[in-house]
């Protein structure tokens, strides 16, 4: 038994949803989905209402409501705004897209796919402050009032505003280091995790936890775990972390553990009074002390909290081609928590095609009337004729096409569909023989097939004029038999897991890079691939 908060279904898309925000202001919603379409609607207490549906160009990597505006960033080059009504109002350039995005004031601060950190206004010339500032490749960003924290790809990291650097923390370690995560808490202070590039021998790397106020180091500490997500909340922030914990951080440094989902978190933030996080199949909550949790069709990595309702929307798909598009879902933060079996966990988004349950009457009548009204022509003249009684036992090698044979031998290398169409055909069997085709049928889907890894081909590249190029790796190739691929992981060549999504791109130096990939379905087997990337010497001097 489970405790869990009541749940509904609020709208069922046509395709996988890739983006969902909330303005809470005018209750609305907006989502994107796979094909490209974007929907937005206003909350209702059952559903959402559709306003306007629309096309985009290019795929969705960004979207958020900001002001009077639905901004839209695309993984192409540009970033629109648009009206309440899905009207397009302007779109401005964003060389290589739009990689994340955070509101700052009346401006956005952006980050583009080619590294660069710009601001951007509706109406207003954008602003790259990269160029203006010269500085480099962007990994990560975290903006708090008028402060833009960043996290450069030499391990660096400073704070700007619109005027330029007025910050830079000193680095640390001979050899460099890498910057994993960033976050902010409400009062504006920084914290970061790191981990040194320096690997003594027989001992893993030291990941260091880091907290600065006022451009003054407060806390640094060591950790068993990787920092992945984080998020303001009253006490100061909430992290979470690839082991499945959720921490409330206080703004003196004090981290207290809250959540422990066992999975890696996607997403976590305070609610009100209850701290919410999403993982692996489940969103997690803690309120008034007592841990609940509800379960999704798809991995549920985009929450929004409403503030007036007191509901969390969230959205999120299998990360499987094959299967339908997962609904988008509201919980109730109104109502008592209640415990419940953990199978029932997924009865709001289970089919509400239930079978009509049937009276004894109907089940065992002798009547041919309900039979032959869902026959075909041909199929009630065949029925009509009748079933001669002389059949001999061996009916399923008949309708098998194996008639000739007067012993009955099924392999278990017959697929399911012919063993289903066996016995589907069959009209009289013998107990053994029943026994000898259901064993058959069990073995044939007890079978347990491993998802196959594709990381693609080798790649070779030319360096751009700063020595570094740009590439994609792309494992979307990767297919399951049994289409239930839940995990991807892309691996560097010390075994360190740079991305948990199909797709990832990466600045390389000059040089020879080795990466693996990691693919694992439901039942939890996974095998792997890899490829190498050549990045050569492009200068001409």
């Amino acid at each position: 038994m489970v405790l869990t908060r009541h749940v509904h279904a609020l709208v069922r898309p046509e395709n996988k949803v890739k983006h969902l925000c909330l303005q809470a202001e005018d209750d609305l919603v907006a989502w994107a989905e796979s094909n490209q379409t974007v929907s937005l609607g206003r909350l209702e207490e059952t559903g959402i209402a559709v306003v306007s549906q629309f096309t985009v160009p290019h795929q969705v990597s960004f979207m958020l409501f900001h002001r009077m505006h639905l901004v839209i960033g695309d993984e192409i080059g540009s970033i629109s705004f648009y009206d309440h009504e899905g009207n397009l109002l302007e779109s401005q350039d964003m060389d290589g897209g739009v990689q994340s995005c955070q509101p700052m004031g009346l401006k956005l601060a952006v980050v583009s796919g080619m590294g660069s950190a710009h601001l951007v206004q509706f109406e207003r010339p954008s602003q790259n402050l990269s160029e203006q500032f010269g500085l480099g490749d962007v990994l990560q960003m975290v903006v708090s009032k008028d402060s833009i924290y960043l996290a450069q790809q030499d391990g660096s990291v400073l704070a700007m505003n619109d005027s330029g650097v007025y910050w830079r923390r000193p680095a640390r370690g001979h050899h460099g280091e890498r910057i994993t995560c960033m976050g902010v808490t409400r009062n504006g202070s920084l914290f970061l995790t790191r981990e040194g590039h320096a690997l003594v021998a027989g001992e893993e790397e030291a990941i260091e936890f880091e907290m600065w106020v006022n451009g003054t180091l407060s806390v640094r500490k060591d950790l068993r775990t990787r920092m992945l997500t984080s998020s303001p909340s009253n006490l100061g922030a909430v992290l979470g972390f690839d082991d499945g914990t959720v921490h409330q951080l206080r703004e003196d440094g004090g981290m207290e553990e809250v959540l422990s989902t066992g999975y890696p978190i996607f997403s976590c933030f305070e609610h009100q009074s209850s701290v919410v996080a999403s993982s692996w199949f489940y969103i997690h909550g803690l309120s008034d002390e007592r841990v609940w949790k509800v379960e999704h069709q798809g991995m549920p990595s985009m929450l929004c909290g409403h503030p007036t309702q007191n509901v969390v929307l969230f959205a999120g798909d299998d990360q499987n081609d094959y299967t339908e598009p997962e609904p988008i879902g509201c919980i109730d933060l109104k109502g008592e928590v209640v415990e419940t079996d953990t199978a029932e966990l997924t009865g709001w988004f289970q089919n509400a095609n239930a079978s009509v349950a049937l009276t004894a009457e109907q089940l065992y009548s002798e009547g041919d009337d309900d039979i032959l009204m869902h026959l075909t022509e041909d199929e009630r003249a065949s029925y009509e004729k009748g079933i001669p009684t002389d059949q001999p036992t061996n009916s399923l090698l008949a309708a098998m096409g194996t008639a000739e044979s007067t012993s009955l031998s099924i392999e278990a290398t017959l697929d399911e569909e012919e063993l289903m169409n066996a016995l589907n055909s069959t009209e009289e069997l013998s107990v053994e023989e029943t026994g000898i085709l259901l064993d058959a049928l069990s073995a044939a889907v007890d079978e347990v097939h491993p998802p196959r890894a594709i990381a693609g081909d080798d790649q070779r590249h030319q360096s751009e004029d700063d020595g570094t190029c740009l590439v994609l790796l792309d494992g979307r190739g990767s297919y399951d038999p049994q289409g239930q691929i839940v995990q991807w992981s892309w691996l560097d060549e010390r075994g360190r897991e740079l991305s948990n999504t199909p797709q990832l791109k990466l600045r390389l130096p000059v040089g020879r890079h080795a990466f693996e990939l990691r693919v694992v379905d439901r039942q939890g087997s996974w095998t792997t691939d890899s490829l190498v990337v050549h990045v050569d010497d492009g200068s001409t001097s």
